[in-house]
């Protein structure tokens, strides 16, 4: 099952994104290893950084859940807002 991930950082996010940023990049990579992680982004305005933009690539929903439960802008509170859909990523890119 493949899910577009937006997470929004809260205004006030800056320092825990930091404090969170080498767990979060050290899972990513584990992820994309595994072929779970597709793709992901930063999202920028002005300069700075204000949310992650990912797409996945999981077993089940439960898997899925259980990732993002534990993820680390989520634990960490750097996520404010965490907007999930289902999706279908054409072959060429899974």
């Amino acid at each position: 099952m493949n899910f577009l991930v937006i997470g929004r950082d809260g205004a006030d996010a800056a320092e825990r994104r930091q404090a969170q940023r080498q767990a979060h990049l050290e899972g990513a990579k584990k992820l994309k290893e595994e072929g779970k992680l597709l793709y992901a982004v930063a999202m920028i305005e002005n300069g700075k950084m204000v949310g992650s933009v990912m797409v996945f690539n999981f077993e089940t929903e439960a898997a899925f859940n259980e990732w993002k439960d534990n993820e680390p802008y989520v634990t960490g509170k750097v996520w404010e807002s965490v907007e999930v859909t289902e999706c279908a990523v054409p072959p060429i890119f899974s």
